[in-house]
């Protein structure tokens, strides 16, 4: 997930994926926003958002509830990474290291880790995804998982036949 935020910290965009479709087009696929971060590439290159001052990765889906936070950045580096989510409310903080455990975990926790499925089921239990977002309280504090239902026969754009 991509969050920018204001000169005082708080989140106030985010983009979940983004397809990259080539001159006739065809879509290339999605852009690793992580990727480009570690390369140390700005992200406005992504996007540009009006009366962002910086922008960054987030390894978590919080859907709309990622707006009740504000970003603290790790202190190093020219373009520092996300550090932690602090709630605005209650102060409760998502520690990107936790939740980069939490991933490791996830991805070593289904009965059979080959099974590419079932690792990336485990993953979005985990971390969220664009179609399921995380629940979080009024306080940002993690709901109980709801079963997960498939979602609805969407029509899709350029979809392969």
């Amino acid at each position: 997930m991509l969050l920018a935020y204001n000169a005082a910290g708080e989140v106030i965009a985010t983009l979940d994926c983004l397809v990259l479709y080539d001159a006739k087009g065809r879509v290339r696929g999605l852009v690793d926003f992580e990727a480009h971060e570690r390369a140390g590439r700005a992200l406005t290159a992504v996007w540009n958002v009006q009366g962002a001052v910086g922008s960054g990765t987030w390894p978590e889906w919080l859907g709309a509830r990622a707006h009740d936070f504000s970003v603290e950045l790790a202190s190093a580096g020219v373009r520092p990474k996300i550090a932690a989510l602090v709630h605005r409310t209650s102060g409760k903080r998502r520690m990107r290291s936790s939740v980069e455990r939490r991933v490791i975990e996830a991805a070593n926790r289904p009965p059979d880790p080959d099974d590419l499925f079932a690792v990336l089921k485990a993953l979005e239990a985990a971390i969220g995804s664009p179609s399921r977002p995380l629940l979080l309280d009024d306080a940002g504090e993690l709901l109980e998982p709801v079963a997960l239902i498939e979602p609805p026969d969407l029509p899709l754009v350029g979809a392969p036949r």
